[in-house]
């Protein structure tokens, strides 16, 4: 799975590579954009990419420099800080999406509708498999 994931970081990053962003932070810039592109919380991110306050904070100050993101305090409450699509993203946005789309045939090159579907599936499942914050039973002997 690591040889996989570490390929289609490869591929994506050539693919995307005249947008200045990298796997993460498409990720971070697509769930914004699912959320209606304002005022997503730090901690929102932070719990849906399942990383650290630090890996967001960086991921929103390089995103903020390339003119994608802009952040701001919430004004009822100053500890919270909010992410918001700026106008330099939309203008991004279509070539983006076409990078994705042209990303995933590739990947999906060779596969049915049905298998495609079957591998979503399992893919979400292992996903959520990764949510858990329970330990992993030790291996005993007969394992």
């Amino acid at each position: 799975m690591k040889m996989v994931s570490d390929r289609a970081d490869a591929i994506f990053a050539q693919r995307v590579g005249t947008l200045r962003v990298t796997a993460p932070q498409c990720r971070l810039l697509m769930y914004l954009e699912s959320r209606g592109g304002a005022g997503v919380s730090q901690r929102d991110i932070e719990h849906y990419l399942g990383v650290s306050h630090t890996t967001v904070k960086g991921l929103l100050q390089r995103l903020e420099e390339k003119g994608y993101v802009r952040t701001a305090f919430d004004s009822s409450d100053r500890r919270v800080k909010h992410a918001y699509l700026t106008e330099e993203f939309y203008r991004m946005h279509a070539q983006a999406r076409e990078a994705m789309r042209g990303f995933e045939e590739q990947l999906m090159s060779g596969f049915s509708a049905a298998e495609t579907e079957q591998l979503r599936r399992m893919l979400e499942r292992i996903y959520h498999n990764t949510l858990t914050t329970e330990p992993p039973a030790p291996l005993t002997e007969h394992q």
